[in-house]
């Protein structure tokens, strides 16, 4: 396998010996390592893989990346999380969904937001369906209930299987 670099860096890989269709629309056959122009375009070698099996080892996912990949939450699993953890009573929680009436943490931080992200929060809450471990609203609700990072990515983790 080669590598089509511009001015060292990749634009694509091709087969050694095919066709290539080069970033200007010419194409250049065979493909071999050397090939060089004066536009800054060269085929090299590509690397050979260093792991067993031949495979290229993937990077390591971000804690961002992994927040980003853990399940929704229903509404239903939300509520459930915040009366098991804590974080709410049944009663408010039943109070939500009877007559959207917010908790008084949940207010005092959806207050302590400024406008337009307070009735942007506002509005999410009230109409949410699944709620998303990386949406602003949740990070809002994370930080008006005291969680770490830890502790948030682990509540999604537990009530995605209720």
């Amino acid at each position: 396998m080669l590598e089509l670099r511009d001015n060292g860096k990749l634009v694509q890989m091709v087969a050694e010996g095919g066709w290539v269709t080069l970033p200007n629309g010419d194409r250049l056959s065979p493909a071999l390592a050397g090939w060089s122009n004066g536009d800054g375009l060269s085929l090299v070698a590509a690397p050979e893989p260093t792991t067993e099996g031949g495979a290229l080892p993937l990077p390591e996912p971000t804690a961002e990346e992994r927040r980003g990949a853990l399940p929704a939450l229903s509404r239903r699993q939300v509520f459930i999380g915040l009366v098991a953890s804590g974080l709410a009573t049944a009663q408010e929680v039943l109070a939500i969904s009877a007559s959207g009436t917010v908790p008084a943490v949940i207010e005092a931080a959806f207050a302590a937001t400024p406008e337009p992200q307070q009735s942007y929060a506002r509005i999410t809450f009230a109409e949410f369906t699944v709620a998303q471990r990386l949406d602003p609203t949740t990070l809002l609700l994370q930080a008006a209930g005291g969680l770490s990072d830890a502790e948030l990515d682990a509540f999604f983790v537990e009530f995605a299987k209720v």
